[in-house]
């Protein structure tokens, strides 16, 4: 039995603000994401469609002092530890405060603070924007802001590896454990959805006008999103009664560089290959033991064909596992998006259904994959992959098990 557990997890997403709500819509294939309110009518922007969070429910359990202090990707992931804490069964109070650990990935971190800040210093002057702004925008208050609000005094790192940051910080967890520096990791990735990031897309000319359709030859581009996915680690054991979760296992990581471009994948799928090896080495598996693979699976044209180059490259060119996104669902929630597509990994082993990717149409020869197009899929698994590659060539693999 591995001595790492994964115990609980929390969302706050477009998908749902709890696990069974997530687990819903993405089971049924429900899109969410569409045309932006306050970018409808302005002309600046070509492309109007993004995945913005509608739902407020996730505020409901963040103290008043943390909502005043803090900025929304701070509130994001302390409501989404909250639930996290809450699905383990561990009470707030009794958590290891010294022997636990903190570490949240983003690709922007509090950038809607900034905005504010820009917003209102160019209508009213710099005098005018309130000094609260300023303390609240810095990154490393994501990670304060859950350490404050649940008394945590072991570590607390946040990591800013752009779209694969979830990935990173779960993995920094599942060393903390190994080594034997804390009992328990509470791990994940958030990212608000902001102007910045949606009209860098849009310069970019990576957005869809319309919908995400990854590994479909007719993919126009991903959608932007946002949101946060908190996993709860556990070394197996440090609880004396055992009769809490248990969603699985981390059995394997895979951290590597493409070494190649600041925005384009490796032609090759240089990194993304070697990220796949080390975490089935690490897993102490054969590739032929994955029966699923939770894709990156953007929907812009290099990442996909890349993705799947790789995958082919590792399994010879044959019997690749099925290979899905469910960014085709709630969009591409950057530093929050490996977090979230692991913890619908850990769902799809609990339940025995792939997930599918939506939106479909017409295959292309150069993504020659079972995607689970347009409808799940039930099926016993007992190991999955999970990829995530990121800007600056940062990729990512981690294989969960039962």
């Amino acid at each position: 039995m591995s001595q790492l557990i994964v115990s609980g997890m929390g969302v706050v997403s477009t998908a749902g603000n709890d696990l069974n709500t997530f687990w819903d819509t993405l089971v049924n294939g429900r899109v969410t994401y569409g045309e932006i309110e306050e970018f409808k009518d302005d002309t600046n922007y070509r492309i109007k469609i993004g995945a913005k969070i509608k739902d407020v429910s996730w505020e409901r359990n963040i103290p008043d002092n943390i909502k005043k202090k803090y900025g929304r990707a701070g509130r994001y992931a302390v409501s989404a530890v909250d639930s996290a804490l809450k699905e383990a069964g561990i009470d707030a109070s009794s958590i290891p405060k010294n022997r636990t650990a903190v570490i949240i990935g983003t690709t922007m971190g509090e950038i809607q603070v900034e905005e504010k800040i820009t917003q209102l210093k160019c209508r009213s002057g710099l005098e005018q924007v309130p000094k609260e702004l300023f303390s609240q925008y810095r990154t490393d208050n994501i990670g304060a802001a859950v350490q404050e609000a649940f008394q945590i005094s072991g570590p607390v790192y946040v990591v800013p590896a752009a779209c694969a940051a979830g990935n990173y910080a779960i993995a920094l967890g599942k060393r903390l454990i190994e080594w034997n520096y804390v009992d328990v990791a509470i791990v994940g990735g958030v990212d608000v959805f902001s102007r910045v990031a949606f009209t860098g897309f849009q310069r970019l000319l990576s957005l869809s006008p319309d919908l995400c359709r990854p590994f479909d030859k007719e993919r126009k581009g991903l959608v932007i999103g946002e949101g946060c996915g908190v996993l709860v680690m556990e070394k197996h054991g440090w609880r004396k009664h055992q009769n809490y979760n248990k969603f699985g296992s981390i059995l394997g990581v895979g951290l590597t560089s493409d070494r190649y471009h600041m925005t384009a994948p490796h032609p090759n799928g240089d990194g993304a290959v070697r990220s796949i090896v080390q975490a089935l080495n690490e897993a102490e598996l054969s590739h032929k033991q994955i029966d699923y693979i939770s894709a990156h699976g953007t929907g812009t044209k290099a990442n996909d064909k890349v993705e799947v180059k790789a995958l082919m490259k590792v399994y010879e060119d044959k019997n690749i596992p099925p290979t899905s996104s469910i960014k085709s669902m709630i969009g591409h929630p950057m530093g929050a998006a490996s977090a979230l597509e692991l913890i619908a990994s850990f769902l799809m082993l609990k339940h025995s259904v792939m997930l599918p990717t939506m939106n479909y149409n017409k295959s292309d020869p150069e993504c020659e994959i079972d995607c689970v197009p347009n409808k799940a899929r039930e099926k016993k698994m007992r190991h999955i992959l999970s990829n995530s590659f990121a800007f600056g060539g940062q990729v990512s693999s981690i294989i969960i098990g039962r």
